[in-house]
């Protein structure tokens, strides 16, 4: 039962990396050789990088 949760917690934390550098592979499988909380404290590092545009443009009247 602790192994299907610990892999159920490293197949999200898979799912959280498919829309940044390096995709569902490599997440999930650092996931599971590290530890899910690990893969996930990694993604949250590697996510907040500033790969996305935060520039506002404003109507000009």
């Amino acid at each position: 039962m602790a192994i299907m949760i610990y892999l159920l917690l490293s197949l999200l934390v898979g799912f959280l990396g498919i829309g940044l550098r390096g995709g569902f592979f490599l997440y999930f499988i650092l996931s599971i050789a590290l530890s899910p909380l690990v893969g996930l404290m990694i993604l949250v590092i590697v996510g907040s990088n500033g790969d996305r545009n935060t520039t506002v443009k404003l109507p000009r009247y």
